[in-house]
């Protein structure tokens, strides 16, 4: 069977209808990295006055500006200060005047002393959201289509900046920041499958590569320069946005989705237009490619409709998505975890935030640069080590720097950390995207989103580099060590054509299949080298190299094994192709 793979070939590649999906598809993110980004500024503490009844009733406060407010409150009454505390001889603040220009959310409802508490909570109740959303996006993503679900969630998600923006109790702010970022999780189990799939094997691993994400971090920094206040950044959200809406009446369904639900016309129509946007012709076999990937559909099973179940119906599959679900969670308690621990930094808070954001542009960079000249496994693997390095230095700078230069050393390290983790990420979502099926390419996609939104929703609390810096590293440093070593056994997709069906993917029959223009030397299929035909090959070999500690937590999956799994469908236990690369796409 000629592949879909083929067929982007010949109908032109990366062409103009491949651009129009990165202007129209991936450009979501830009947006959604401004909207998730909104507490890095609006959790800022400005200092602050507390004033008392009787304080106001016995001074000439209320007839002071700013700067002269701001003079009193250090120099204190009876030598006692009432700048940034929480109560004055006893008696707590009845009111708190901020000082400065900034309206964050911090100040608009008073978020210090006993509220003090919700700063971390809105960001990790923002989190929950997405993993709301990323669990219901990979169900929503492989039963409506992903056109109908990044599109609708988008235009949730505008809806409810529009109305955040407004919010008149910190109470209703927190209520609708998880509903955005539910929709924001949603739109990022979809945003990478998605437009991954009019693409041709050997530019897959563009799509994470282009920047929209640091893009979007950048212009809320710029944003946040500007406007100096929360209600304005998220209505210009809002706004930036509707462009992006637009995209819903000219792009169309991703023909490999249609296909394996079985509707032909409507993925051959898709072809059509790829070609046609292209200048390029269509092959004839492109119908007999569609139906084919419908029969295997069909054929290996009798529903259509896939759940998280499917990830986890065999032993390789299961510690496939086990391993990646780990790893996710700890690049996002790292990444979000230094993104909102900004305002902790040295320095001024606007250079910090563009400084963090900026400094992904050159990690998407590498990570482009690097994962296809050395694969996605040594690509995560180099940059989880600078992680682990950089991490164990900032605790014998912690230690031993002296204190003038250490919260500046300190910074840069946590930079460095972030450019890190940024490209390790950036080549773990082509690795995600290429390691699942189509069928269930959502599913695993929306799973490792999933993990990451539990790392998320504790980062405020665990990277808090303000009461707890030592354990902040360590916690960082031993958590990329783990991550390190679980990653050396997942199976490089490099070069290899993804699967279309669960049947496909556990035949290994794509892995037979010649890439054009990449390097496919590698040990055939029916030669002994291969492993083919042994009953534990592929993700099962590897694990028995894995530590005790880790092969012990695999081993405990109560599920049943490639074989059984494969008798029980009437499949013959051909397992994967080869003992260190167990998916062959």
């Amino acid at each position: 069977m000629v592949s879909i793979e083929h067929i982007f070939d010949e109908i032109g590649g990366f062409h103009f209808f491949q651009l129009l999906m990165i202007v129209w598809v991936y450009s979501i993110k830009f947006m959604t990295a401004w909207s998730l980004m909104l507490m890095s500024f609006g959790g800022y503490k400005p200092d602050y006055a507390c004033i008392t009844d009787g304080l106001l009733n016995q001074s000439s406060l209320k007839y002071m500006n700013d700067s002269q407010l701001r003079e009193e409150a250090e120099t204190g009454v009876n030598n006692e200060t009432f700048l940034n505390v929480c109560d004055l001889n006893g008696t707590e603040c009845d009111q708190f005047h901020f000082f400065g220009t900034k309206r964050t959310v911090v100040s608009e409802w008073d978020l210090v002393c006993d509220l003090r508490w919700m700063k971390a909570t809105i960001t990790s109740i923002q989190f929950g959201g997405l993993l709301t959303g990323s669990i219901i996006g990979g169900h929503s993503g492989d039963y409506f289509g992903r056109k109908k679900t990044l599109y609708g969630s988008y235009f949730l998600h505008t809806v409810f900046d529009v109305i955040a923006a407004y919010s008149v109790s910190w109470q209703m702010f927190t209520a609708l920041r998880f509903f955005i970022g539910t929709m924001i999780g949603i739109i990022l189990v979809v945003i990478v499958p998605y437009p991954t799939e009019f693409f041709p094997i050997r530019w897959r691993h563009t799509i994470p590569a282009i920047p929209m994400w640091p893009l979007g971090s950048l212009a809320f920094a710029s944003g946040a320069w500007l406007f100096q206040d929360w209600a304005h950044l998220q209505l210009t959200c809002a706004v930036l946005a509707l462009p992006g809406l637009l995209g819903y009446f000219y792009i169309p369904e991703s023909a490999r989705w249609l296909a394996t639900r079985g509707r032909l016309d409507e993925a051959y129509a898709v072809l059509e237009k790829m070609a046609r946007v292209n200048g390029k012709k269509l092959p004839p076999t492109a119908m007999d490619t569609i139906k084919e990937i419908a029969q295997e559909e069909k054929s290996s099973k009798g529903r259509h409709d896939y759940s998280y179940i499917d990830i986890f119906t065999t032993k390789a599959m299961a510690q496939l998505t086990v391993i990646f679900g780990f790893k996710w969670f700890v690049l996002s308690m790292v990444f979000y975890g230094l993104s909102f621990a900004v305002s902790s930094f040295a320095g001024d808070l606007y250079l910090n935030m563009f400084l963090m954001s900026v400094v992904e542009l050159p990690a998407y960079l590498l990570s482009f640069l690097l994962i296809d000249r050395i694969g996605r496994r040594w690509t995560c693997l180099f940059f989880l080590v600078v992680t682990m390095l950089v991490s164990f230095t900032c605790v014998g700078l912690h230690l031993k720097a002296p204190e003038d230069l250490r919260d500046k050393l300190i910074s840069a390290c946590c930079l460095t950390a972030k450019l890190a983790v940024s490209a390790c990420w950036s080549a773990s979502q082509t690795w995600v995207t290429e390691s699942y099926p189509t069928v269930t390419r959502s599913l695993g996609y929306g799973f490792a989103n999933m993990t990451s939104r539990i790392g998320a929703i504790i980062s405020p609390f665990v990277i808090n580099l303000d009461q707890m810096p030592l354990f902040t590293f360590i916690l960082m440093g031993a958590m990329t060590l783990v991550s390190m070593v679980i990653t050396c056994f997942v199976p490089e997709t490099q070069n290899k054509v993804m699967a279309e069906t669960v049947h496909e993917q556990t035949m290994g029959a794509a892995g037979s299949q010649q890439v054009p223009g990449a390097d496919n030397s590698e040990v055939p299929r029916d030669s002994p080298e291969s492993g083919h035909g042994n009953e534990k090959n592929g993700l099962e070999l590897d694990s028995q190299k894995l530590p005790s500690f880790v092969s012990g937590f695999m081993d405990s999956i109560p599920l049943r094994s490639d074989s059984e799994n494969n008798a029980k469908k009437g499949v013959s236990n051909y397992g994967y192709t080869d003992t260190h690369e167990s998916y062959r796409f």
